[in-house]
This record gives C-alpha cells, structure tokens and sequence, in this order.
C-alpha cells in the first residue's frame, strides 16, 4: 500500500510537472514569458550570458508564478498527497492544516515560554499610567487553536495558550486588570466558525460578539457607555461578499489546498457620524460608519492574491490613528493599543466613545507616554491575541 500511495504522488508529481512546462510554453507564445525576454536579451548579446545564468532561475519562478499559477499548482498538489505541513518564507514558522481544515502558522518551539518579562513590562506600564489617573485593561483576544484542542498535525506542539494563562496570571497578580476573551468564545457551539478558514484573524462576526461583551465591562468599571441599541445585531444590514478573501495563509498555498473565505460588512441601521485621520498616511476620512470606519473600496473587486478584504474594517495597521465620533461629543476617550487582531473591533469599539486613538507598537516611533499624555485618555486598552504573545515588540511600553 505505502509503495502505491508513493507511485501515485510521483505519477501526480510528474503530471503538475507537465502542466508546468506547458503554461510556460503557452507565456512564450503569448509573448508574456520572463524567460523568454532574458533568451532575447541573450541572442541579442552573446556577453550577456553570465547575467543571464544569473537571472534564469528566477525569471523561471516568475513564469511559473504568473498571475500565481505556481502556488496554485504547489497548494493543489499538496492537497492532492494530504501534506498537513508546509514550509514557510518565515523559517521559524510553517503553515498547517489543522483538523478542522482550517489553515493556522505553526511556530516551532520546543518548551512553553518565560511571560516574565513581558508581564513586567506590561506592569511597569500600568504603574505609570496610574501615576497619571488613566486605568489600564488589558484584553486577551482568543486564537484560532482552542486551548485543549489538539488540532495540530502529529508533532506540533502549540504553546500560544499556556503561554497567555502565564501572562495572564502575572498581570493578576500584579494587579493589572484584565479581560480573557477566550472563555466566551468557548462557551459557544462551533467555536472554529468565529475564524476564517485561510487567515488566522477572527471574523467580524467575532470581533462584533468580542465588544458586545467588552461593553458591559467598559460600563461597570470605567463609566463609558453604550447605547444598547448599537450592540443589537437587528441594528445592522449585512451584506456577505462570499467566496472573496483569500487569507494570510492562504496566500501561501493557493486557493486550491484549503478553499477561501466570506467576509460580512456591518452597516449600521442607526445615524452614525464619524472622523478618521492618520497624519502617517495622509488618511482623512469623514462621513457615517460605512465610508469613515470602513474600506468599501477593499472590497471592491475580488482580488486573491492582491487584496486583503480584512482591511475592510479600520483600513489596516496603522502607527498611531485618530477617530472622532460626532454623535457621541460627551462620550468617553479611550486609547487602544492594537495589532491586526484590532482591526475589526475598532469600528465597533468607536461606536462607544467620544473619541478613539488606536496606535500599533510595532510601527510606532513617537513617545508612548508623551502621546498619552497629551491624549490625556479615560482609559487606555490593549487587545493582542493570544499569539501575538510571542511578539517582544508588541509588548516593549518604553
């Protein structure tokens, strides 16, 4: 049995091989090959030649990735022999199908990590803002591996969430306040359906189900309130734009190994009022939630490799962006640290206060503690994923 299962994936090795060479014979004859522009370079001077060993290989990964037809042909034969592990342009981490068929990084890592000096500085942080009469919450976003789960191939071993109940512990000790989201996300039926099946951000529906959560507590304890109306899923129109995003890893493998991915917009039914700026990249965007806080032009057309439909919400990861809610003016200040993970919760969190700050460490070059000085915030938040965890420079509040 195992020699036959060997003769077929070389039989399948030797047909995509075939399929290979005769897409690159179709780009010759339709005058699209890079290959064939670095022969006439070439025939046209014979002293070209050491440039062009050079350069072949390459312009030969560019043929077979034309209009990304190699990592279509690469996914779908990997589908094809049940590869479960792929190897990554990140050499410290591997695309992997998981269980459920979803696609998830897997970082290699032998032992579970020391979150000490991580809390510390999350602390230290806390400490000083408190110095100030500005409170800190941080908030633990759920990732796509439910803790308990053994959802990774044989082998793989996933640390992400032992390493938050570490940190998570630490700041409670300390006496940080937090948030664990992920028990929320537990409690419920399917807990796979919150993620996308190729990225391993949650859905908006998550993001939408994370701040309607998050609203009672930011009422209890900080004052900052929500008009329930806003949190009512019957408040907004959802148009589904199906089988539209290709994700992070997906774009990896093709959409041919694990398929492709939904994306909702949330349009509010409710008068909304908004200004978004971010002095860094020139954005400057008013109007209701639809065109300020969301990207509609993100979604304008289907683009797999190209696009990123996630960016649909907020725009992206920006260093340091400003949101003015015109229909709130009395309302609360907050300052939201963030990665990617925030992308789809600001809108919603905007929604609950006057104005809204988001500023993403990793791109940040100004003075933290100046910036929220000036801001002068009625709460300051961070919201990672739990896997973020394993970025330092998320986590450094110097």
């Amino acid at each position: 049995m195992r020699h036959r299962k060997e003769t077929y994936t070389a039989a399948l090795f030797l047909v995509l091989l075939v399929v290979g060479l005769c897409y690159i014979g179709f780009l010759f004859l339709r005058g699209e090959s890079t290959l064939r522009e670095e022969l006439g370079k070439l025939r046209r001077d014979p002293s070209y030649v050491l440039t062009f060993v050079e350069s072949a290989e390459t312009a030969l990964n560019e043929d077979l990735d034309h209009e990304h037809g190699f990592i279509q042909l690469y996914g779908g034969f990997q589908r094809l022999t049940g590869r479960r592990v792929l190897e990554d342009v990140n050499q410290s981490a591997q695309v992997v199908r998981l269980s459920t068929g979803a696609l998830n990084f897997a970082y290699l890592s032998s032992d579970p990590a020391d979150m000490t000096g991580l809390a510390d500085s999350l602390n230290t942080f806390g400490d000083n803002l408190a110095q100030r009469d500005i409170p800190l919450l941080f908030v633990a976003a759920p990732q796509k591996v439910e803790a308990g789960k053994d959802l990774l191939p044989p082998g793989l071993t996933d640390y992400n969430n032992p390493n938050a109940d570490q940190f998570l512990s630490l700041l409670e000790a300390h006496g940080t306040d937090t948030v664990d989201l992920r028990p929320l996300f537990e409690e419920t039926e399917d807990y796979s359906s919150w993620f996308f099946r190729t990225d391993h951000h949650w859905k908006p529906e998550a993001a939408f189900y994370a701040w309607q959560s998050l609203t009672g507590i930011l009422e209890s304890k900080y004052g900052i309130v929500t008009d329930p109306q806003y949190t009512d899923e019957a408040s907004y129109d959802k148009v589904v734009y199906e089988d539209y995003f290709l994700g992070s890893q997906g774009k990896r493998v093709g959409t041919l190994y694990a398929g492709t991915d939904d994306i909702t917009e949330y349009i509010p039914k409710f008068e909304t009022n908004f200004t978004y700026t971010c002095p860094f990249y020139s954005i400057d965007r008013s109007g209701p939630f639809e065109t300020s806080l969301l990207f509609p032009e993100r979604v304008a057309e289907k683009d797999y490799f190209n696009g990123n439909p996630y960016t649909l919400y907020a725009g992206g990861d920006y260093p340091l962006a400003t949101i003015v809610n015109h229909e709130n003016p009395d309302g609360k200040k907050i300052v939201l640290l963030r990665e990617s993970f925030s992308c789809a919760l600001t809108p919603f969190l905007a929604l609950s206060c006057s104005e809204l700050t988001t500023i993403d460490l990793r791109y940040f070059s100004g003075n933290l503690m100046d910036t929220l000085e000036e801001l002068d915030p009625d709460l300051v938040m961070v919201l990672y994923c739990v896997s973020s965890l394993n970025s330092p420079e998320l986590l450094m509040f110097d």
